[in-house]
């Protein structure tokens, strides 16, 4: 029993490792990552409801470079677009588009 216990904190210890080398080495490749100032983002979703707002504002904390949004509704069958739609009033940079 205490064989497979320490088997299962040596995994664990290593997921960790990994996880934390891998988190220092992106964070060194991408933090004088420049973009420049006429980047366009187009992303398509699809009965996103839950999860639109939470991505809508990932993008804009990591790409603040980003003056133009386009966000593609493919047809879908919660409220997504009605989300999309208020949040397009509130950012002028953001444009929406709905496919039937």
């Amino acid at each position: 029993m205490t064989n497979i216990i320490n088997l299962l904190i040596t995994i664990i210890t290593i997921f960790g490792w990994y996880i934390f080398i891998n988190d220092i080495i992106n964070t060194l490749l991408y933090k004088n990552l420049k973009l420049g100032k006429n980047i366009k983002i187009q992303l398509t979703v699809k009965n996103q409801e839950e999860n639109i707002e939470m991505i809508l504002k990932k993008i804009k904390n990591d790409f603040e470079e980003i003056k133009h949004l386009e966000i593609i509704d493919d047809n879908s069958d919660d409220k997504t677009y009605e989300i999309l739609t208020k949040i397009q009033k509130e950012n002028p940079n953001i444009k929406i588009r709905k496919i039937n």
